[in-house]
């Protein structure tokens, strides 16, 4: 926690900072907690896993936490403050359509999930990005009350503050990467799973509870798939070695889902028992940093040349309707005002479509472009 070294900053350590720390506590307490409810089966393994608590290095939460409880919110607070007090309504529409695109641009790991809600979560940020974008195109100034103060306050938001947490950012995750390891917040995520599954185990037959296991399982594989390829600790230029090690987070991410089968036909609660005795399994080998004891029942990845045909398929029905959306006007035929409705559900289905690789693509084409004929 960095406070400034005046009068005002152990004011607002005072009313902030002490905040953050109970909120770190709390997170610690629940993993404690976790851990004396799922059967480890051994001391040894607890103790590494309550030292793994300790030097997790939990990210974008971690700091999300110490960015809302601690003065450095006002850096970037006061100057949308002053956006929206002074500035007109461009103004305010063109700060929400830049957030809107950074939340986009952050979403992209949710493109791994194979969840529904998931997979759906970057286009419609990404849709409401650029209606926004849009309307501060479109929009009038509105009420104005002191335009210089406003884009004082917009130039000093994108060119100051934000650079400044940024590099706040990447400095806290340097420090506490130095006495961290990827592992350990994989192995604490994985230790939530398992608390939840364990929990909740007499209750195999509700679906909606083996539907939430899942869930948390296909978080759990992403989680694996980010941790596990420690780009950041690979060159850039190795291509080689970063190749590999994605490969090799990509079979353990497959394996982790492989217990989505298990719990979905489970006949009993053994069934489920199973299931948290591989998990743990894997908790072990990561608190262990035995890489390769994960990858022993880790299925094997399809070639490369399977895996860019499957690409190219998924790729070619979303880009012919998102051509088509581009194309509208040179189509004869089509009401000058049904284009831009039908532009936009046709730039969404896209999107839908290679999210999805849905294969219903062509029927989508005729069933919009029909209903605009006949109108």
């Amino acid at each position: 926690m960095t406070t400034m070294p005046s009068s005002l900053g152990v004011v607002g350590y005072w009313l902030f900072g002490r905040t953050e720390h109970r909120v770190r506590a709390r997170e610690h307490l629940s993993v404690v907690a976790s851990l004396g409810r799922i059967p480890l089966g051994s001391a040894d393994l607890r103790r590494r896993l309550e030292i793994a608590a300790w030097r997790r290095d939990e990210g974008g939460a971690r700091f999300g936490s110490l960015f809302i409880y601690s003065p450095l919110a006002f850096v970037v607070w006061l100057p949308l403050i002053g956006v929206i007090i002074f500035g007109g309504a461009r103004l305010a529409t063109f700060l929400t359509a830049l957030m809107f695109t950074f939340c986009t641009m952050v979403l992209w790991r949710t493109l791994l999930h194979r969840v529904l809600f998931a997979r759906m979560l970057v286009p419609l940020v990404a849709l409401v990005a650029a209606f926004g974008w849009w309307a501060a195109y479109n929009s009038e100034s509105g009420l104005v009350i002191s335009p210089a103060i406003a884009r004082f306050s917009a130039l000093l938001l994108v060119f100051g503050s934000l650079h400044g947490v940024i590099w706040f950012y990447r400095r806290w995750r340097r420090a506490a990467r130095e006495q961290a390891h990827a592992y350990d917040a994989l192995a604490i995520a994985a230790v939530h799973v398992v608390d939840a599954i364990h929990g909740e185990r007499l209750l195999w037959r509700h679906s909606r509870k083996v539907r939430r296991w899942c869930e948390k399982l296909e978080n759990l594989a992403v989680e694996a798939t980010a941790c596990l390829a420690l780009k950041e600790r690979v060159d850039p230029l190795d291509t080689g070695l970063r190749r590999e090690l994605r490969d090799e987070a990509l079979r353990v991410a497959e394996a982790i889902r492989l217990h989505k089968r298990a719990l979905v036909t489970a006949s009993c609660v053994e069934d489920v028992e199973r299931v948290i005795e591989s998990l743990i399994y894997g908790i072990d080998a990561l608190v262990c940093d035995d890489r390769a004891a994960l990858l022993v029942n880790a299925p094997d990845l399809p070639s490369r040349t399977s895996r860019l045909r499957a690409m190219v398929t998924r790729l070619i029905p979303g880009a012919v309707l998102i051509g088509i959306a581009a194309a509208l006007p040179l189509i004869p035929g089509i009401p000058p005002t049904a284009e831009t409705s039908a532009r936009w559900v046709l730039l969404l289905v896209g999107a839908s479509s290679i999210l999805s690789s849905s294969p219903d693509t062509a029927g989508h084409v005729r069933d919009v472009l029909g209903k605009l004929l006949l109108r």
